[in-house]
């Protein structure tokens, strides 16, 4: 088997359809694809009719909704590619630039992981490469603009060869979401390897779905993000500067916290300002359990839940 593409679902299931139909339409004749989809939505059965729409794939039911990073790693452990590639459910895909992006891969082999552009179905380009927090550039470009090499890719799109997912133990379950991917791209990084953006390759990506369904989902996962800040800063990050920047995003947040959360309180009728205000609840009730755990994990992490269970 050429490539494995990995799909972590949660919710957004008529986005899943659509990027499991622009996968149904590949010829395969220029390699040898399997798909697999990891259900992070247990007890799901909305998910029934596609499973049985798309019998051609491997639809994977975790047990738990352990996050992105816990999703891709049991989805990886399934997959029987030489190659994995990392996709989002709310991507649209062509056959021709995935067939580009796996001979970049093969032609390439320093290139430890490789991506490219993603825009949008209106045809905005969405960032999906960066620098490491709190770092100096490092982006360098060659062959004309062509490729450029930034500190991170999007897990959204993300191919690699399986040695190199497995010879890093894959990402980080720490990470419920976001920055598993910074995380990864980091290790692989500091083991030598480059991290590849095609500029000439395009994805669809419409990003969004699963993250922002509801006020309950949206105020969780904009706390991760934040959660998931300083989980990286703990495992990167050494001596007073480690100390300094923890301080400031909780103090950052704290402030900036009473003064939003207030006006969405008071303003609870729109809901995007109110779902600042859950989200001040939700960070202070992560921050005065992380001060009791002396923790920085997220307890929506599977290796939270391992951790309280020893």
């Amino acid at each position: 088997m050429d490539l494995s593409v990995i799909i972590v679902s949660y919710k957004g299931l008529e986005r899943l359809e659509g990027c499991l139909e622009s996968l149904e339409n590949f010829s395969s004749k220029s390699f040898s694809l399997e798909v697999i989809v990891v259900n992070n939505n247990p007890g799901d059965t909305a998910l029934n009719g596609i499973e049985t729409r798309f019998q051609e794939f491997r639809f994977i039911h975790n047990s738990v909704n352990g996050g992105y990073s816990n999703g891709c790693n049991l989805g990886c452990s399934k997959a029987s590619g030489d190659y994995f590639l990392i996709l989002n459910p709310d991507t649209i895909t062509r056959e021709e630039e995935i067939c580009k992006l796996l001979e970049a891969a093969r032609s390439n082999p320093s290139y430890y992981i490789i991506s490219c552009r993603q825009v949008r179905k209106n045809g905005k380009e969405s960032k999906a490469y960066g620098t490491f927090p709190w770092k100096k550039s490092r982006v360098k470009k060659e062959y004309v603009a062509d490729v450029t090499f930034p500190d991170w890719v999007s897990g959204s799109v993300m191919l690699m060869h399986k040695d190199i997912f497995f010879r890093q133990n894959g990402f980080d379950e720490d990470f419920w979401m976001y920055y598993e991917d910074v995380d990864l791209c980091r290790r692989i990084r500091n083991s030598g390897g480059e991290i590849a953006f095609y500029n000439t390759m395009t994805i669809e990506h419409n990003q969004g779905a699963s993250s922002r369904s509801d006020l309950k989902t949206t105020s969780i996962s904009k706390c991760e993000v934040q959660i998931s800040r300083h989980l990286y800063i703990h495992k990167h990050e050494r001596g007073i500067r480690r100390i300094f920047l923890q301080a400031f995003i909780v103090t950052d947040n704290i402030l900036t916290g009473i003064i939003t959360g207030l006006i969405g309180l008071i303003l609870f009728f729109i809901p995007k300002l109110f779902v600042r205000f859950l989200l001040f609840i939700r960070l202070l009730g992560y921050y005065s359990g992380s001060l009791v755990r002396g923790s920085w994990l997220s307890p929506r992490s599977v290796n939270f839940r391992k951790q309280i269970s020893m």
